[in-house]
């Protein structure tokens, strides 16, 4: 990719005005990598799977895995050391997803089947309407908040994801997909060396249907919003 801005803390935060840098970062320096994580692009099932790599627990099965896990933490490691692997001194992978796939996602985990939630207050906010968290949000409400802000404001969970990546900063060895992302797994574990560990997949709920069926006009607004995804990973715009 050719990045040239020196990697540093500032740079690397600046990716994440919402202060969450040190959850979407997860280094594993015994073994040489470092996961940069992103919303919605299976993050649960590789946090999983990370997490039994490094307790050699390989039935382990916490309930909520981005909270209860015992992956080293950016601020253990180093931030440092942490800089330093992120500017090459580790194997660093991430994954993406199909963008108007994953933004459809978003809306029906995150805005929709909640029970605390909290975002749907927050594109309530963004959309300049009283923040009821019970109400749930239109998906035409949700592509409008989409709009409203500036990409890097966005949740991470809908938010661009070579944004979520660094992209122009950090210089991914790797970049996986969702769509094939059995085979791209095991090329992450053969790269880096890691032990086999039995691979349990998180929160997929594959729909035949489409929330943008039948509405062409949502569908180019959204595929709009994501353009530079869509040009960076590959993917049919």
């Amino acid at each position: 990719m050719g990045v040239t801005t020196p990697v540093t803390l500032a740079a690397l935060q600046d990716y994440f005005p919402d202060g969450a840098f040190v959850r979407r970062v997860w280094p594993l320096p015994e073994y040489g990598c470092v996961y940069v994580k992103n919303a919605k692009a299976a993050s649960s099932t590789i946090l999983l799977w990370l997490h039994r790599i490094h307790t050699g627990d390989h039935e382990a099965n916490p309930g909520n895995i981005h909270r209860n896990h015992d992956l080293p933490r950016a601020r253990q490691v180093g931030m440092n050391t942490v800089v330093r692997m992120l500017a090459g001194d580790a194997f660093r992978f991430s994954f993406v997803r199909e963008p108007v796939r994953r933004f459809e996602s978003a809306y029906l985990d995150r805005i929709v089947a909640r029970r605390k939630p909290a975002w749907r207050g927050r594109v309530q906010q963004t959309l300049g309407l009283p923040v009821d968290p019970e109400h749930v949000p239109t998906f035409d409400q949700f592509v409008a908040a989409l709009e409203a802000l500036p990409p890097i404001e966005l949740d991470p969970h809908w938010r661009p994801q070579h944004l979520n990546l660094m992209y122009g900063l950090v210089d991914l060895d790797f970049v996986g997909r969702l769509e094939s992302f059995d085979t791209d797994l095991e090329r992450v574990r053969l790269t880096v060396g890691l032990p086999p560990v039995p691979m349990q997949v998180r929160n997929a709920h594959p729909r035949k249907e489409s929330l943008f069926d039948g509405r062409p006009d949502l569908l180019r607004r959204v595929r709009a919003v994501y353009a530079r995804d869509f040009e960076l990973y590959g993917y049919q715009g």
